[in-house]
């Protein structure tokens, strides 16, 4: 063999030992995690969390380290923090747990997201969950838990419910480009609504022949990019039903995106629609919000609000317009459905009850200045 050949060789074998050294600490590092204990400690002291009531446990920093929970009956808040890991690892590990909330956090780069596991009680709510190289959500015999309003996106798996979870509830989640499922289901008994299923090289995958889950409350189902249904009767629901697979059916599935809105502590506004709805605002007299889309093009919504925060009969202004509206045939004593259209570029929609003829416009024109002052303000600080 030449010399020269010789010092290649060698070369290649101090690269690959280099490469493997270097892999080894990674790991090393990666396994470094952090604790809830049962006690209420943290483990250790110098993790980035902070706990002023010995309840609610805020992120105050990144985290760079999973995070596994041994303590019931608690709030863990993101507080809009990072956990992120190195591919490997379970973001959240929550093992024989009850009454666990998890919100307000990004969790990316790790083998799963959240894992939980002989759980109940646990409510994962408003996170963002990206780029698992398993699954961003993982349920395993863990029964009437909820999962809601979370983005799933670039993940292999964005949600798994696995073997004897039950009495789930799963809605108002985006399950977005995930590369194998959106959804890997092998449990049954659960209930799923409200999701948007978007750009998932398939959306729903069942592993067994039949599992008794239900994919709509009896009014409202999921949005489903695929579905090739019409709305004749113009209630922003498919008037047919849309196949999830030979034995499940979606029988109201959504014309539009689905999206959910804090207007109080306590109640929430629903929106069905084929518009980007963004900036909603209530003032306790007035909703609003903007709806965007294509130039040219007609636009839907399908509103649901809760009649402590207004009540029936409406009055519906888009641009400061009054337009017609339909209350759908589904409003009752506690929601009030509304279904109207309006032609796209960017719109400003503002909801209010209906008063006498001189009150509408000093009130209109209130509400529109609180809109316009409120976004002045966000795109200014």
């Amino acid at each position: 063999m030449s010399r020269k050949l010789l010092l290649h060789a060698g070369l290649v074998t101090v690269l690959i030992c280099m490469l493997g050294f270097l892999t080894v600490i990674h790991q090393a590092k990666a396994q470094i995690i952090f604790y809830i204990k049962a006690d209420g400690s943290i483990d250790p002291p110098s993790a980035p969390i902070s706990t002023p009531d010995n309840v609610t446990y805020s992120l105050i920093g990144n985290i760079f380290n999973p995070i596994i929970v041994e303590r019931d009956n608690i709030t863990i808040d993101g507080t809009g923090y990072a956990l992120q890991g190195a591919g490997i690892d379970r973001g959240m590990n929550l093992t024989g747990r009850n009454n666990v909330t998890i919100r307000n956090m990004r969790i990316e780069n790790f083998d799963m997201g959240i894992y939980v596991r002989n759980s109940s009680d646990i409510v994962i709510s408003q996170n963002i969950i990206k780029n698992s190289a398993q699954t961003g959500i993982f349920l395993y015999q863990s029964d009437n838990n909820t999962v809601l309003n979370n983005e799933l996106i670039n993940d292999w798996r964005g949600l798994g419910v696995y073997l004897g979870s039950e009495g789930n509830i799963i809605s108002g989640n985006l399950i977005k480009d995930n590369s194998q499922r959106g959804m890997y289901l092998t449990a049954k008994k659960n209930l799923y609504y409200g999701n948007n299923f978007k750009n998932n090289t398939v959306h729903v995958y069942y592993t067994t022949i039949y599992s008794p889950d239900f994919w709509d409350n009896g009014v409202e189902g999921n949005y489903w990019d695929n579905y090739t249904g019409v709305d004749l009767d113009k209630n922003g629901i498919g008037d047919s039903n849309h196949k999830i697979d030979g034995n499940h059916r979606d029988y109201y599935p959504l014309m539009g995106m689905f999206s959910s809105f804090p207007a109080t502590s306590e109640h929430h506004v629903y929106g069905v629609s084929n518009s980007t709805l963004t900036d909603f605002q209530f003032n306790s007299t007035a909703l609003s919000f903007y709806a965007a889309g294509a130039d040219g093009t007609t636009g839907f919504a399908r509103v649901r609000i809760p009649t402590a925060l207004i009540s029936d009969p409406y009055t519906v202004f888009v641009n400061g317009t009054e337009i017609l509206h339909t209350t759908l045939p589904i409003s009752n004593a506690t929601y009030s459905y509304l279904y109207f259209t309006y032609s796209h570029s960017s719109q400003e929609v503002i909801i209010i009850p209906e008063l006498p003829s001189f009150l509408i416009l000093p009130l209109l024109m209130t509400a529109t200045l609180l809109v316009a002052l409120t976004c002045r303000r966000k795109y200014t600080t």
